[in-house]
């Protein structure tokens, strides 16, 4: 599905957050785009949600910053993340923002997760998660898992 440019979350996927979501208390979300991914982590959690585009078409009552995320590490504090929803691009800055602001243990999910596609901007979950681990790598204990239709999780606990 696409929308206005967007690729919008699957149904697999959406279900998938659900289930992974389920049990934790405050989510951050990069990449907010139509709120579908938002509306499923919000019937858990806490929703921290960021954008640089303001599309939203769900009336769910979160956190939104439309902001790019950099501004949002400068002007917000937000801290204690338990869960991570990545469906934006990211960098290094991020990945170190997302470690600081996470509890010592907590799943992370990327979104677009395409095995085998080379596209940077079409497999930007691969990409996503390539960085994150490489910055995560000598703090944490990771384990991997495969879920929905184009999602790959993280779960993080910290053993130093």
């Amino acid at each position: 599905d696409t929308q206005r440019g967007f690729k919008m979350i699957s149904d697999e996927d959406f279900k998938f957050l659900l289930h992974e979501s389920n049990g934790y208390k405050k989510a951050l979300e990069i990449g907010t785009g139509t709120g579908k991914s938002s509306a499923a982590l919000k019937l858990n959690c806490e929703v921290y949600s960021i954008d640089r585009n303001d599309i939203i078409e769900y009336n769910i009552d979160i956190n939104r910053f439309i902001c790019e995320s950099k501004d949002y590490w400068n002007d917000y504090l937000h801290y204690d993340f338990d869960f991570v929803f990545i469906d934006g691009s990211i960098g290094i800055g991020d990945c170190e923002e997302i470690l600081k602001r996470t509890k010592d243990s907590f799943k992370i999910i990327f979104h677009d997760y395409i095995p085998g596609e080379e596209n940077k901007n079409t497999n930007k979950g691969y990409y996503n998660m390539k960085a994150f681990k490489e910055t995560a790598l000598l703090d944490y204990a990771m384990q991997e898992k495969l879920g929905g239709s184009h999602c790959a999780m993280l779960t993080l606990k910290k053993d130093k």
